[in-house]
């Protein structure tokens, strides 16, 4: 067993043992929402919506980034094809059902998407953001359908895609204007 593959393991049953009581589960449970597609899916469109008057770029490059880092949450889920810890790990306490692989989480990697995107477009509410997307992230480990690191390797895929999705655009922007003020 790799020193990440015992850490991991080490992690998931401290968190899932010791937390286990019945509010916590519950309001972990009610706290995972957030990162399930369709709640991502409305929350990117909102803010998209909501920033387009006044930050039309990187509203849309952050909502195209929400979108690039679930599809390749995806397409590493099937590529990897890491068992879920329910069944590797015997007597967990599992507080939500989930179903397919584990790596990277789903629901990290969209809350977090969503909180990158939010950050940029409304920055005041930053910490608010950040605190419900890596409320997400813990709540999968809590509820026993993933590993930490599972949350971790999504909560850095749905941050870094739109970060970087946003810098693109803003890249090639002043690239742009830069480019026809030498003309």
């Amino acid at each position: 067993m790799s020193l990440l593959s015992a850490w991991d393991r080490w992690g998931l049953i401290a968190i899932n043992v010791r937390l286990h009581h019945p509010a916590v589960v519950h309001g972990m449970a009610l706290l995972t929402r957030l990162g399930e597609l369709s709640i991502v899916l409305a929350l990117t469109t909102l803010s998209v919506g909501m920033a387009w008057r006044r930050q039309r770029r990187d509203a849309v490059a952050g909502g195209v980034g929400v979108i690039i880092a679930l599809a390749l949450a995806r397409w590493l889920k099937v590529m990897i094809q890491r068992p879920r810890p329910a069944g590797v790990i015997p007597g967990l306490f599992v507080g939500t059902s989930a179903w397919g692989p584990a790596f990277p989480s789903g629901h990290a990697t969209g809350a977090c998407a969503v909180a990158a995107l939010a950050s940029v477009v409304w920055p005041r509410g930053r910490l608010l953001w950040w605190t419900l997307a890596l409320g997400v992230a813990w709540s999968r480990v809590v509820l026993g359908v993933h590993y930490p690191s599972d949350s971790v390797g999504g909560a850095l895929l749905g941050s870094a895609a739109v970060f970087m999705t946003i810098g693109v655009s803003r890249w090639w922007a002043a690239r742009s204007s830069s480019s026809r003020r030498h003309q």
